[in-house]
Formats: C-alpha cells, structure tokens, sequence
C-alpha cells in the first residue's frame, strides 16, 4: 500500500462533501442548532483543506501542482481541481458568513454540497479513467459517493443531531439513517456486477495497468469481506438507534464508528495494487 495520501484526500474530501450537505439540511430546519451548524461548516472546511494538502503531498513535485490546471478541456485531474477549488471556495465564504457575520444561508451551504458532488464525479472519473483494472468500473462511483452519503451521515448525526432545539433533530436523523442503508444496500446489489467484470477481466486480452492489482485484489480477500461485515453490522446498529422515541446515541456513535472503520478498510483495499 503506497497511497495513504489518497486514501486520506479521497475520504476525507468526500466526508467534507457529506457533512455539508447534512448541513444544508439541518439550516433549512427551524429546529436546528445555529451554534451546531456553524461548527459542522467549520469542521467541513478543515476535512476538505487538509484532505487537498493530502492530494499535493501525493505528487512527486507539489510545487508544479499548477500544472495539473492546464488541460482543463481533457483531463479529469484538471477538472477535479478546479471543481474542489470551487467547492472550498464556497464553503470557505459560507463559514465565514457563519462565524463573523452570524448568519448561515441554506441556499449558499446546498450550493457548496451541490458542487462538492460535482467534485466527487470529477474525482471518481480519474480512477475510472486510470487503466487500473480494479478502478475501471462503475463500482468506483459507488464506492466514492457511498462514502458521501455514509460519512456525511455519521458525521451530521455526531454533530447536528443531539443538539437541536428539542435535543435532536429527528428528520436530520432519519435522512441520516436512509442514506447510509441505501448507500450500503446498493454497494452490495452493485457487487455481483463488478466480480463479473473482474473474472472476465482476468480472461481478457486486454492490457491495463496491472496484473499486481488483480493480486492485490484476491491477497486482500480478507480484508474485503471483513469490511462487508463491519460495514453491515454498523449499518445496522446506526438504524437500529432510532428505534426508540428518543435517539440512542450509544448506537448512533458505536454503529457510525464501525461505519468509518469499514470506509477506511474499503478505501485500503482499493488503492492497494501491489
């Protein structure tokens, strides 16, 4: 595994793209915790800017990272830069608004998760586009805006939810729960397909990038089912919290714990190629 950097930039830019849309939700509540809201955009902005220094440091030459912008019309990095600039950009002015000027607009927060999602569409087409067997297909789209959906979720329950004006924000959190069982629903329905493509692959004349990802893929077979289990069990257990009148945060937290915990071991096993 050589790509931590990545690892870190693509969870935590796609857990800031999360938070911010949960955000956006919660501000178009009346119940919501202005005091809240405003550290959910500060907390998005931090994940999002340390997640783009992770990306630099990735490079060989972090001084000519310009240079990624100077093949906009073709290339996918370019836009994917662009588009991230543009998110941070938003969200940026936002939490400022938020933070001196004590007001939070809804409209700009669901603009910034808007283009966040555009950004992330961006990002999943340069793996997609990579000639890496295991990237080149639509599971990477799952993959990433699953990670969206289930981190943002986590994150807007930890930190928006328990500290409405009532003590939590019960369509926040049902929207949370919805969006991590259909993420992790349609992961696994999605699953099936992308093996398919995968064996036929293996069958293949075709040359991409690796045959070590193939190895990398069957070594981590482990690691991979480990990640279903801890995912599905964490899923679970975050549905499972709204089951009484009242929120049982303890579920929530221990059920959004395992959920990162299974996003980290995934990302793990997709950048691993060798």
């Amino acid at each position: 595994m050589h790509e931590w950097p990545l690892l870190i930039f693509t969870l935590l830019v796609q857990a800031s793209v999360g938070l911010t849309l949960f955000t956006a939700l919660g501000a178009f509540s009346q119940q919501a915790n202005a005091l809240a809201l405003r550290m959910a955009l500060v907390v998005s902005c931090v994940l999002g800017g340390v997640g783009l220094i992770a990306s630099v440091a990735h490079l060989g030459y972090p001084l000519n990272a310009f240079n990624s912008l100077r093949h906009i019309a073709s290339s996918w990095l370019s836009r994917e830069i662009v588009f991230a600039a543009l998110y941070l950009g938003v969200l940026g002015v936002t939490t400022l608004l938020a933070l001196f000027a004590k007001r939070i607009v809804p409209l700009l927060v669901l603009l910034a998760g808007v283009i966040g999602l555009v950004d992330v569409y961006c990002m999943s087409n340069i793996y997609i586009n990579a000639s890496v067997v295991t990237w080149m297909h639509i599971n990477t789209y799952f993959m990433f805006y699953g990670s969206v959906l289930i981190l943002g979720a986590v994150l807007a329950m930890l930190m928006l939810v328990t500290r409405g004006r009532h003590g939590e924000l019960r369509g926040v959190a049902n929207v949370a729960v919805a969006a991590v069982v259909v993420a992790v629903a349609a992961r696994l329905v999605e699953q099936p397909a992308y093996m398919s493509f995968l064996s036929a692959s293996r069958l293949s004349d075709t040359v991409t990038f690796p045959l070590q990802a193939l190895a990398a893929f069957d070594a981590l077979s482990g690691v991979r089912i480990a990640a279903w289990c801890v995912m599905v069990v964490g899923a679970a257990l975050f549905a499972l919290s709204l089951r009484q009148p009242r929120i049982v945060r303890g579920l929530a937290l221990t059920g959004g714990l395992l959920l990162v915990v299974a996003e980290i071991m995934a990302r793990f096993t997709f950048f691993s190629l060798n």
